[in-house]
């Protein structure tokens, strides 16, 4: 790493893949320092490579318990999502971008994840689509299933964890986690795993060629836009936070209200029957009008400033949908060990919130800022 936490290569004329890679980073970042305390570095690292696929696999129930901690299955989704997760928070630090880089690379780590690897947005026979395998199909593609997986995983699987990771260890906000080595190995960790589900799930099903080619060539222009992206496309348009304070509904509930609504509004839009009797183009828009909604409300009522607590109960927000799927599974399917799940999240929700109260000094209900 060079003296700006940049990526360095020692003989770049002998790799010009590292060469590119350093070209598209810009070498830039911030110093390391001597004295910044590298075991709490690496607990950050491996925090957020384990929150992503807990959140989006186990809580979900997409990968129940004794799926999930299935050795095999727990290295696969780990070597997926764990590595997906830090391959973008690395290189949107190291670009110096925010959260809008943050988003085109999650929409790229979708790609890879359920078009390149998995193969669901065109497998028709995917066992978790339902109807979906026919509602919305067109050009040997799942349409719908693919719109909601992008949201999801951009937003669950990347955002989410980096978020919450970034409230637990603010330190490391503007600094990166991983040295030169490790990106190198989390990097290729992340390709190999994509090319190992790739081949295990090309058994059952192949995609068109054309159809699996652009997907291909969307992960690599997403990649190159994720450098360019004016962060403005999500910034917050206040210094401060702008919602007012009710009588009854604060605005930590508010916003936690918007992170759950977030979610099982897209929910009901992909999987609810009150869609079927639209255009499947139509509820594709829903998606997108529900995503785009609660980006603008977002800009405009988080702010810049004194947002920390207000974040950490968005994060709470998004992750209270699938606290609530996970109880549901758990008491009342009878999946196994998926009600535990739940209680676990929800104390950690409690945890979480709590401790960014204590380190930002907030108030129980945070109300908006007020310049001095």
């Amino acid at each position: 790493m060079d003296e700006n936490g940049g990526i360095h290569i020692k003989n770049p004329g002998r790799n010009r893949i590292w060469t590119r890679m350093l070209k598209l980073t810009g070498g830039h970042g911030d110093p390391e320092g001597r004295t910044v305390d590298m075991k709490r570095r690496r607990t950050a690292a491996w925090i957020l490579a384990l929150l992503s696929p807990t959140i989006a696999e186990l809580l979900s129930g997409s990968s129940p318990p004794l799926e999930f901690f299935n050795p095999v299955m727990f290295a696969g989704l780990l070597g997926m999502y764990g590595a997906g997760v830090l391959v973008v928070r690395e290189l949107a630090t190291s670009w110096g971008k925010g959260w809008a880089s943050v988003l085109v690379l999650g929409v790229a780590y979708a790609i890879a994840e359920e078009g390149l690897a998995c193969k669901s947005f065109f497998d028709p026979g995917w066992a978790d689509l339902g109807d979906l395998a026919t509602y919305g199909r067109f050009w040997s593609v799942n349409w719908v299933w693919t719109v909601w997986l992008v949201v999801y995983h951009a937003v669950i699987s990347i955002s989410l964890p980096i978020l919450i990771s970034q409230l637990l260890y603010p330190e490391f906000n503007r600094k990166r986690l991983l040295s030169e080595r490790q990106f190198k190995v989390v990097f290729w960790i992340f390709w190999i795993d994509i090319a190992v589900f790739a081949l295990a799930f090309g058994t059952n099903y192949l995609p068109p060629a054309a159809q699996y080619l652009l997907a291909m060539a969307a992960v690599v222009g997403l990649f190159a836009y994720a450098r360019r992206v004016p962060d403005g496309l999500v910034s917050a348009s206040h210094i401060f936070p702008s919602w007012k304070k009710g009588r009854i509904i604060s605005p930590g509930l508010k916003t936690c209200a918007t992170g759950f609504l977030f979610i099982f509004s897209n929910f009901l839009a992909a999987s609810g029957s009150f869609t079927r009797c639209l255009n499947p183009v139509l509820t594709i828009l829903l998606l997108f009008a529900i995503a785009a909604g609660t980006m603008l409300l977002l800009r405009h009522r988080l702010g810049v400033r004194e947002n920390d607590l207000l974040k950490a109960y968005l994060a709470v927000g998004l992750l209270s949908f699938l606290i609530l799927l996970s109880l549901i599974l758990g008491f009342a399917a009878g999946v196994f060990g998926m009600g535990f799940v739940g209680i676990a999240f929800i104390a950690f929700s409690f945890y979480f919130v709590h401790a960014v109260r204590v380190r930002t000094g907030s108030p129980k209900n945070p109300s908006p800022g007020v310049s001095k």
